[in-house]
């Protein structure tokens, strides 16, 4: 990243357009994305973005995919590695979590008790990231398939009311997993606590078995 002065008001103008204009996005789909009208994003563009006024950078670069250090000339990185942004937010997690544990649970085996949960619980989160990842890409089907879009006017149904059945469809499950291995952790003491811990295995894989046999008849 750059330490230099950052770009004048103008210059930001001009990258916010090159990169609307790279995206094949119109102004009127640009101001919507940042909850502006079209007249806003022509004075972007014409007369340029204050480059000290974070909020609508910052606005402007989520809505063009890119980062407020490359539109306001800090950085020639025109976009994130998503990969290494999911991995330092992680890695706060986590360091926050080790350090809790480590200063304030006594004894090495009820620490690992609970990092063997965090595991689970990570990984269960994982299935819920691909079933997610699923209801997106059935939302955007939707909003995409024009002859479901013009049945739904004709019978004046909102298509976010299908959009958002086909979401719940698609979590519901796995939510109710997580759940169900928090409650795993709340009876860890209880008499059969043994059972729990099975239990918490059990979920993970039922999940995971759920979501192939999913994934698979969608191949097929």
């Amino acid at each position: 990243m750059k330490n230099e002065i950052t770009f004048t008001a103008k210059q930001v103008g001009e990258r916010v357009k090159e990169r609307r204009t790279e995206l094949n996005l119109t102004m009127p789909e640009l101001g919507k994305r940042i909850g502006v009208n079209k007249s806003t994003i022509q004075r972007y563009e014409a007369d340029g973005v204050d480059p000290k006024r974070t909020m609508i950078i910052k606005g402007l670069a989520e809505a063009l995919l890119t980062t407020p250090e490359w539109l306001t000339g800090l950085s020639d990185d025109k976009e994130y590695d998503s990969r290494t942004i999911c991995e330092n937010s992680i890695e706060e997690h986590i360091t926050a979590y080790l350090e809790s544990v480590t200063q304030t649970v006594q004894g090495e085996p009820r620490q690992q008790m609970l990092t063997n949960f965090l595991g689970e619980f990570i990984d269960m989160y994982a299935i819920i990231c691909k079933h997610f990842a699923r209801a997106m890409a059935e939302a955007d089907k939707i909003a995409q398939d024009e002859g479901l879009k013009e049945s739904l006017r004709r019978y004046a149904i909102e298509s976010g009311e299908i959009t958002e059945k086909a979401y719940h469809n698609e979590m519901e499950a796995p939510i109710e997993d997580m759940k169900k291995m928090l409650d795993c952790l709340l009876h860890i003491y209880d008499n059969d606590h043994k059972n729990h811990i099975g239990e918490l295995l059990q979920i993970k894989l039922s999940a995971e078995q759920r979501l192939a046999g999913k994934e698979n008849s969608v191949a097929k």
